[in-house]
């Protein structure tokens, strides 16, 4: 469960007192490198509390991991096929969109409050910018040897961050006052490390049935 209310423990506070027996006080460290564990019988999805961070009294991200790393390498572009007996030029245009995305399947869009808690949270601890979606576009030639087929492949620089939310209510939401998200992680185009995105051309012989297909 990446969601859930934290047990109950004692608290001094009058607010977090109305709740006593629901949830406990949290005690933040500077590092905050473990988020509180905690649980609930009866409890709101994932996507519900999110969309609620917006009328939240209180709606914090607190960022736990980072990492910049290159994304799962696809073609981009169509392929070029030579049917003819020596190497020939193609010109392949492509365009690629990587979007946002997260672990708890919520669409990332932008101005959702959600989204902006997260991505400011983010920006601040790692210093590195944050986008809903991102496109790149290019046009180059291919030198692709007779009875070949020729691609572009592409692998994105791609950021990641992990952490978990904490949100207050000031009425009761769901029984209880204040929830938390777990094992929260969202992933994207990451345009301050271009070091680790690449193109590259790939090609290989023709099948018998691709040489029937383009080469008729």
């Amino acid at each position: 469960m990446r969601f859930a209310l934290r047990a109950t423990t004692p608290s001094r506070s009058r607010r977090l007192a109305r709740s006593a027996g629901a949830v406990a006080a949290l005690a933040l460290g500077a590092s905050l490198m473990a988020a509180p564990q905690s649980y609930a019988a009866d409890s709101p999805s994932v996507a519900q509390l999110l969309q609620a961070c917006g009328s939240a009294d209180v709606c914090k991200f607190h960022p736990q991991s980072y990492t910049a790393y290159t994304g799962p390498a696809h073609q981009v572009g169509s392929t070029a096929y030579n049917c003819a007996s020596e190497t020939n030029q193609h010109t392949v245009s492509w365009w690629d969109t990587t979007t946002s995305t997260n672990t708890v399947g919520v669409a990332i869009e932008a101005g959702a409050e959600f989204w902006e808690v997260y991505k400011v949270s983010v920006e601040v601890s790692y210093s590195h910018s944050w986008t809903t979606s991102h496109t790149d576009n290019e046009t180059k030639t291919l030198n692709v040897r007779p009875g070949y087929k020729g691609w572009l492949q592409r692998g994105t620089a791609k950021q990641k961050a992990t952490g978990w939310y904490e949100l207050h209510f000031g009425k009761r939401y769901y029984g209880h006052y204040i929830w938390y998200i777990n094992n929260y992680q969202a992933a994207g185009w990451d345009q301050d490390h271009p070091q680790n995105g690449y193109v590259n051309f790939k090609d290989a012989q023709m099948t018998s049935g691709e040489r029937a297909a383009h080469c008729g």
